[in-house]
Parts: structure tokens; C-alpha cells; sequence
């Protein structure tokens, strides 16, 4: 796929990213942590 490789690393920095945040979300339901975010 022409283009793909130069967009790759962004895709993958934003999916870990994405990642990131969702695993934050998950400890916070773990411990029954409210966030008032």
C-alpha cells in the first residue's frame, strides 16, 4: 500500500493511546473508583 507505512507509526502511537486510556478506565470500574471526569 503506497502511503501506509508513513502513516503506520501515528496510527499506532494513537492506538496506544487509546489503549492507555481505556486500561485507566478499566482500573477505575475495578475498584469502583468514581472520576469525576
Amino acid at each position: 500500500m503506497v502511503g501506509y507505512t508513513s502513516t503506520k507509526d501515528d496510527v499506532l502511537l494513537r492506538l496506544r493511546r487509546i489503549e492507555g486510556q481505556v486500561r485507566g478506565l478499566q482500573r477505575l470500574v475495578d475498584e469502583d473508583t468514581w472520576c469525576i471526569d
